[in-house]
């Protein structure tokens, strides 16, 4: 354990994250290396800023560290302008992909992004336009891709499932980047095809006019079910319950939910967008599409080739373990520290 040693002492590291509570990505990225540094010995202090108050306790427990690591940098930018922190300890920045697809050029996020030490990211891609909008931050940017998660404590999923073939997962928070409606005519279409076809639904509700959309069709369509937000603990058992996982976004960063359901061995199928991309391999581990046409034509060769729908398990499955291990991810990070600490 000496390469984290800081004098006698463990690097301390300040973690903040909009979220922890809320089943969100972020929540899942944080608890995910929160986890992780902890178990590599690391001492870690943890700061919800959007859900946490910032009173005097909070502020002397994130003071007390050497570093702070910045999960999403407009969130956190967004935050600092509100509270008048001032960040007085090296830092680095890890965004994920709403902040980079849509929030690049902010003011204060610019200078949050400028003034960092290191800027992590999860794809090439997202590399690429990060240096695209800062050349002179281009010496600073690492790709870290994310790791899968499996809490050490899986709890029972509490609501009952609805019975059905095919069942289809789409999990996502209920905001107009996930765009959860995208393929419901296709659906519609398939259903003609399945007739117990059932698509479920899972995410925290954050955008209220999609919420009272999906109240809407959920009252509309026996098959439509939304299960709310599920907490990662009780996802095993959603992703055991589901025949495909679906992704619709309009952008992604490294969307969790597809490696957690090639993780549990269920075939996914996603829209095209370089954070999809970036995990799918077209036919190989997955489907990518970009028109409902193309969903419906690789959804029906999933359903109908048994062989082909098991070789894309296992690939997914196997690409999941290979390469997006939690300790190559920490060790990846704990560089970085040491850099910084030097």
């Amino acid at each position: 354990m000496s390469n984290i040693l800081k004098g006698n002492d463990r690097i301390h590291v300040g973690f903040w994250s909009p979220y922890l509570k809320s089943q969100r990505g972020n929540s899942t990225t944080a608890k995910r290396i929160v986890s992780g540094l902890r178990a590599e010995g690391f001492l870690v202090e943890v700061f919800a800023y959007n859900e946490d108050d910032w009173d005097e306790q909070a502020e002397e427990r994130m003071s007390s560290c050497d570093l702070y690591h910045i999960l999403h940098f407009d969130r956190f930018a967004n935050w600092v302008e509100k509270s008048n922190f001032h960040i007085n300890r090296p830092y680095l920045v890890t965004s994920g992909g709403t902040d980079v697809n849509e929030k690049m050029t902010h003011a204060i996020s610019r200078n949050l992004l400028l003034n960092a030490n290191a800027i992590s990211v999860f794809t090439k891609e997202a590399a690429h336009k990060v240096i695209a909008t800062y050349p002179s931050a281009s010496d600073k940017i690492h790709i870290i891709p994310q790791s899968i998660y499996v809490p050490q404590e899986v709890r029972k999923l509490e609501q009952p499932l609805p019975k059905g073939y095919p069942k289809v997962l789409l999990p996502a928070g209920l905001r107009e980047v996930k765009d959860i409606f995208y393929v419901f005519d296709a659906l519609l279409s398939l259903r003609t095809k399945y007739p117990s076809l059932q698509l479920m639904i899972v995410g925290e509700a954050i955008e209220s006019h999609v919420e009272d959309k999906v109240h809407k069709y959920k009252g509309e369509y026996p098959w439509f079910h939304y299960g709310g937000s599920i907490p990662l603990e009780e996802m095993v058992d959603m992703y055991k319950w589901a025949d495909v996982v679906l992704n619709t976004s309009k952008s992604e960063g490294q969307p969790i939910a597809l490696m957690e359901a090639m993780y549990h061995q269920v075939p996914v199928i996603a829209r095209q967008n370089a954070g999809n991309e970036s995990l799918i391999q077209q036919g190989y581990n997955g489907f990518l599409f970009q028109e409902t046409d193309a969903f419906e034509t690789h959804f029906i060769e999933l359903i109908e080739n048994s062989r082909l729908n098991e070789s894309i398990v296992l690939n997914g499955h196997a690409i999941i373990k290979q390469c997006y291990s939690i300790q190559t991810e920490i060790e990846n990070y704990k560089r970085i520290y040491e850099k910084m600490m030097r």
